[in-house]
């Protein structure tokens, strides 16, 4: 910049000493001449020459400015630093005044308020902002972040507008999403990251990579800058997806990678186009788990086995790499054979073996051993190694039945000798249930005591008269060959109160008992001498109940009526209403075959009408019953709450019911009515039929 006013100084000078040597000549010759001539000639020369300096020096000057651009707030420049100090840098910016850059500034990067301290030395060239114009005190203001900061926006709006892709660097994740490093910070939602759904723990996975992306929203007030990867992934996948499909075929084996695993499957990317490679095709082993042996990203070969061209469905498997092992299963095994497996999985009804990878087979709970087995965990643990014997082998069903017993001594073949039927033996309690018990008579003959065959009285709860590894004699009632189980009894080797229950119960004798249970056919009362009665819920009252325990309550005693006693079931019939009297009895004198009575309407249906005589008491009257003439529909010719008077035709004492007759009724009044009229007026000759023939007549 000095040369330039150097430059200036020498011009000016120039044409200043030109203009004073015109004046000294012009001087001489008045002195020496005197001519007049002479000096009007001068003057014009002079004039003429000062014109033309004037003129070639604001050429220059001009020529010399116009390498000074005129700059103004908001320019980007370029600029070397010529100076640095404690403030910060001089810089040359090719302007008639040097520029100044602060050494440290406020970042425009950072969303916290951070500070940028500059590191430059004295011949570098950066780009720079002019924030300030002094023309004044000749200052012109400077920053390098602002710079940075509006290059950055140029480009990006740039790439924005060209729809160019950009490729940066994850640096942060959020909890919505990724932070990516474009110079400043740019954003990509998780629905913009892949074409997939990502979770929150999958996000680690991209921090530090470099991915391609492109801009889909800029917002330079905000400072913020939308970007999505999944528009990159989705314009390649087209490209591969177009060129996947017209290649495929199947029986082709293709890699491809796992996007996502499912309960039934997991789905694998061959190139552009997913497929599905289920559950069943990824192992010969029975899996119902894939993430045993499948993780999401893994790279994986597999074999396309179906491909629907028409809704682009991909079937895929890995397992068809490796033959079928049950194509020759008959070749290498037979039954009889003895084979080693392992316990992969344990059910209520057995256990499933694998032989060998993709053949299992099954050790039903019954050919695990001789004796009686509740549960098949009791014989065998999963992960176990056993020895067994093939007894069934289906290829078709693809199904080898194993057993476990046929490798032990069957203690069955003589167990109705050592254990006949009416015997009492010794038996070790080994599980105590809810409803009795499982004994070991010895390894491999078990048997079971039912709750009914605990004791004579009854037991709510076996475990309170059973504990586990107790030692008892019991008596053998039934043996079950093909189940391969004994039924016992203990209570059988005790005292039977019933054999001399004729001393002590007779029938229609009272008896006092206290009612142990409530249901909703009767009730259980407990008798002495440990002996258990029942109390059907129709001879609880001689009213109808709904349930027993509207009447009797448990553990209240109450006196009743032994009606029945039978043996062979062990039962004894109590009843608590045959204490009570009978109001049907009542019923029957008032209300005998032949009497009218008056009541009202209760109820109507379709097959007659209720008729209400008094408290607690209906009769029925039948739609046969209601009128003279034909009905279909009582409510033709009645309602509910009329009053009526009725004929009783028919008592049922079994049912306890009630049969009226309304149309005979009316018939039964006008007899009787005259009858009493014949009394009173001692006319015998006056027939019913003389009166009132007409209206049989017309019937």
């Amino acid at each position: 910049m000095y040369e330039y006013y150097v430059l200036f100084y020498l011009i000016i000078s120039h044409k200043l000493d030109t203009k004073y040597d015109i004046r000294n000549t012009r001087n001489d010759i008045q002195e020496k001449e005197g001519c007049k001539t002479m000096e009007l000639k001068e003057k014009n020369e002079v004039e003429e020459t000062e014109k033309s300096s004037k003129e070639e020096m604001n050429e220059m000057i001009n020529q010399s400015l116009e390498k000074f651009k005129k700059i103004k707030r908001g320019d980007i420049i370029k600029g070397q630093i010529m100076k640095v100090d404690e403030d910060g840098y001089l810089v040359d910016i090719q302007y008639k005044m040097e520029g100044h850059l602060p050494k440290n500034e406020k970042s425009l990067f950072s969303e916290k308020e951070e500070t940028i301290t500059h590191t430059l030395e004295i011949g570098d060239e950066v780009y720079l902002y002019v924030t300030n114009v002094d023309e004044k005190n000749g200052n012109v203001a400077l920053s390098r972040e602002r710079a940075k900061y509006f290059q950055i926006w140029e480009k990006l709006n740039e790439i924005y507008r060209k729809k160019e892709k950009i490729n940066a660097e994850v640096i942060e994740k959020n909890s919505n999403g990724l932070i990516v490093n474009i110079g400043l910070r740019g954003f990509v939602p998780k629905s913009q990251i892949e074409t997939k759904f990502i979770k929150d723990e999958d996000l680690d996975k991209y921090i530090g990579k470099k991915l391609d992306f492109v801009i889909i929203k800029l917002e330079k007030r905000e400072n913020k800058v939308i970007l999505s990867h999944r528009l990159i992934v989705e314009k390649e996948r087209k490209v591969m997806y177009k060129k996947t499909l017209a290649d495929l075929t199947v029986g082709q084996e293709k890699e491809g990678i796992i996007t996502n695993i499912t309960k039934f499957g997991a789905f694998v990317d061959i190139g552009g186009v997913e497929g599905l490679l289920h559950i069943s095709e990824i192992t010969w082993r029975d899996m119902k788990d894939a993430t045993k042996l499948l993780k999401v990203r893994d790279k994986i070969k597999v074999k396309i086995i179906d491909f629907n061209k028409e809704n682009k469905k991909i079937s895929l498997s890995i397992k068809q790499f490796s033959p079928d092992p049950w194509k020759d299963v008959k070749e290498k095994y037979s039954i009889g054979d003895e084979v080693e497996g392992k316990v992969i999985k344990i059910k209520d009804f057995g256990a499933f073996v694998e032989i060998e990878e993709g053949l299992n087979g099954l050790l039903h709970i019954s050919e695990m051993a001789w004796a009686y087995v509740n549960n098949p965990s009791e014989i065998v643990s999963e992960g176990e190694v056993l020895k067994l014997r093939i007894i069934e082998i289906d290829p078709e069903k693809r199904k080898i039945s194993l057993g476990l017993k046929q490798l032990l001594d069957n203690p069955w073949e003589d167990v109705k000798k050592k254990y006949p039927v009416g015997s009492v033996v010794e038996g070790k309690i080994t599980q105590v249930t809810s409803y009795g018990a499982n004994v070991e008579l010895e390894a491999g003959v078990s048997g079971v005591v039912h709750l009914s065959e605990i004791d004579w009285e009854y037991v709510e709860k076996p475990s309170a008269i059973f504990k586990k590894y107790m030692v008892l004699p019991l008596k053998v009632i039934k043996i079950d060959e093909d189940a391969h189980l004994i039924f016992l009894s203990r209570k059988r080797t005790l005292p039977n109160p019933w054999d001399d229950i004729d001393k002590f119960y007779k029938i229609d004798s009272i008896v006092k008992g206290k009612v142990i249970r409530v249901r909703d056919f009767g009730a259980f009362v407990k008798l002495d001498r440990g002996i258990e009665g029942f109390v059907p819920v129709s001879e609880i009252d001689w009213e109808r109940i709904k349930h027993p325990s509207e009447i009797l309550k448990k553990d209240k005693e109450y006196e009743f009526k032994l009606i029945k006693i039978d043996k062979e079931k062990l039962q004894l019939t109590l009843s608590k209403k045959r204490l009570l009297p009978d109001p049907w009895l009542e019923v029957q004198k008032k209300y005998a075959v032949g009497t009218l009575v008056e009541g009202k309407i209760v109820n109507l249906t379709d097959f007659g009408a209720f008729v209400n005589l008094e408290k607690n008491i209906d009769g029925l009257v039948p739609l046969s019953e209601i009128s003279h003439k034909k009905i279909d529909n009582p409510e033709s010719v009645l309602s509910v709450g009329e009053e009526v008077t009725a004929l009783v035709i028919k008592l049922d004492s079994r049912r306890k019911k009630i049969s009226l007759s309304i149309r005979r009724a009316e018939k039964e009044e006008q007899k009787r009515f005259m009858k009493d009229y014949n009394k009173k007026q001692s006319v015998d000759k006056i027939l019913f039929k003389d009166l009132f023939g007409d209206m049989f007549d017309k019937k």
